[in-house]
């Protein structure tokens, strides 16, 4: 189909939808052919919205054709009254009777629109309750919110949707809806507190709901009894980043304590990164275990352990003459991240100004390796001043690559001006 007429069939579609919405405010006889247009997919979408403006003119009609209609009406009906909200109650029992139907879409939406009516749809908790063991995820899915959406009146859901916080599929939605329900799920929570599989998303929903109660449940902070909690929201990957994060910033609030799960994470791509950067607010505590990891037989990991400990920093200078080795791996994205955390050590670094110079005037090493080993240099003053005006001098003189002379030029006369000149450098 052409640009142009793709063009003139839209807006065709629109002058129709619009013009239905039109005849429905001024006239509900209107409202059978709107109905009936609920099966056409070309002008549904403006025929309920139509009868949503009616409100409760429509419902009763809605109510039939939620029963009774043929195609996509059904699933369109409860759509609209979804879309109607709590003025449409009366079809709640109606509802519930879709939430049975062998329908998969029109559970789905039946679920869906209790949902939207909120605390109205108070009568549908039992009905929604039994759809938590749907063979759709969508319907469970959408039962789980709309119980959510109910509130407090759906006090008899709890205990299914504690059950539902170690489905990976449904795990959100149900931390959603049991902090929307309320006081009344402090004590069932309380209750599954020693299932560890549950107690992170447990601990989670208590600070929302009643933190008076997670305070003298002692989960406002970790403590040993959360470790085996945290290490397995840490390596689930079927968990949110954030579940993750949050998990390894509550190790890493351990101290030493966490130390070992954070580091055995590192084997894990997807968790790794997470756990360097958590592993940081350890600080000194934590780099006798990741010094160990620095000859690991995999370079991913020695590369996330460098990582880890340029995050803690100068507190992790003790690590300097472990590093120094790395300069000689022959793994170049190692090499890289080895001298950027030497960077990150400033003074500390000191002691591998001769292995940094070494990298300088390798022309085989990479650009970005040379530069960030010439300012690593810098960071170092002022008590190496003249090793490291030697070294750059020496750089400057490179004749392969301008970006290593060019920087090292720079250096040396931001330094050292006297001795710039001294060695012909303008």
């Amino acid at each position: 189909m052409s640009l142009m007429l793709r063009v003139i069939v839209l807006g065709a579609l629109l002058i129709s939808a619009f013009t239905t919405e039109s005849l429905a405010d001024s006239n509900t006889d209107q409202i059978p052919i709107l109905i009936k247009s609920l099966d056409d997919a070309n002008v549904r979408y403006g025929a309920s919205l139509a009868l949503t403006k009616l409100g409760t003119k429509a419902v009763p009609a809605l109510r039939k054709s939620l029963a009774s209609g043929t195609g996509d009406v059904p699933v369109w009906s409860a759509y609209t009254l979804g879309q109607i909200g709590p003025e449409a109650q009366s079809a709640v029992i109606d509802l519930n009777k879709a939430l049975a139907s062998s329908d998969d879409a029109l559970r789905a939406e039946a679920a869906q629109a209790l949902g939207k009516m909120g605390s109205a749809a108070a009568a549908a908790v039992e009905p929604l309750v039994n759809a938590l063991s749907d063979k759709q995820v969508i319907v469970q899915s959408n039962a789980i919110i709309a119980l959510g959406q109910i509130g407090p009146a759906s006090k008899n859901a709890i205990p299914k949707l504690i059950i539902a916080l170690s489905d990976n599929q449904l795990r959100m939605r149900a931390r959603t809806a049991l902090i929307q329900i309320g006081p009344a799920t402090v004590k069932p929570l309380l209750n599954s507190l020693n299932n560890d599989k549950l107690r992170f998303d447990i601990s989670v929903i208590l600070m929302w709901v009643d933190p008076r109660a997670a305070n003298q449940a002692k989960l406002d902070k970790a403590t040993a009894a959360d470790l085996p909690a945290l290490r397995l929201v840490l390596n689930d990957l079927t968990r949110v980043p954030a579940d993750r994060t949050a998990a390894a910033t509550a190790l890493a609030s351990l101290g030493k304590e966490g130390v070992p799960v954070l580091v055995a994470a590192f084997e894990e791509p997807q968790v790794a990164s997470i756990a360097a950067r958590a592993i940081a607010n350890v600080g000194s505590d934590a780099v006798p275990e990741l010094i160990k990891l620095l000859t690991h037989e995999k370079t991913e990991v020695r590369m996330i352990a460098t990582d880890a400990l340029g995050y803690i920093g100068p507190e992790a200078g003790s690590a300097v003459s472990h590093l120094i080795p790395l300069l000689k791996e022959s793994d170049r994205d190692l090499r890289y991240h080895t001298v950027r955390t030497l960077h990150r050590f400033g003074k500390k670094a000191k002691s591998a100004i001769p292995a940094l110079t070494k990298v300088i005037i390798d022309s085989k090493e990479s650009e970005a390796t040379r530069q960030w080993s010439l300012k690593t240099l810098i960071v170092t003053l002022p008590e190496t001043h003249d090793e490291v005006v030697k070294a750059l001098i020496a750089a400057s003189k490179e004749k392969l690559n301008y970006g290593v002379s060019s920087l090292a030029k720079q250096l040396v006369r931001e330094i050292d001006l006297k001795a710039a000149e001294a060695s012909g450098i303008k």
